[in-house]
């Protein structure tokens, strides 16, 4: 009998573990689409901003300033 719950023992802790790496992974997984949804949006953002900035001849500006100061 002490084998049986032995067994069942490593059966609850087996499946507990992997629940909880099932919950990391959709927690991953969300952070996954909320970088991408980010980044196409900064992707999307910077090409509009790069056409309307191209046309006053701003981009060489603002990327200077940009990267010689520290946030």
């Amino acid at each position: 009998s002490g084998d049986i719950l032995l067994d069942q023992d490593i059966e609850g802790v087996v499946e507990d573990s992997i629940s909880s790496s099932w919950k990391s992974q959709g927690l991953a997984l969300l952070q996954v689409e909320c970088y991408l949804m980010l980044h196409s949006m900064v992707v999307y953002l910077s090409r509009n901003l790069n056409l309307v900035l191209l046309k006053q001849g701003f981009v060489a500006t603002l990327c200077t300033s940009f990267f010689n100061h520290d946030c």
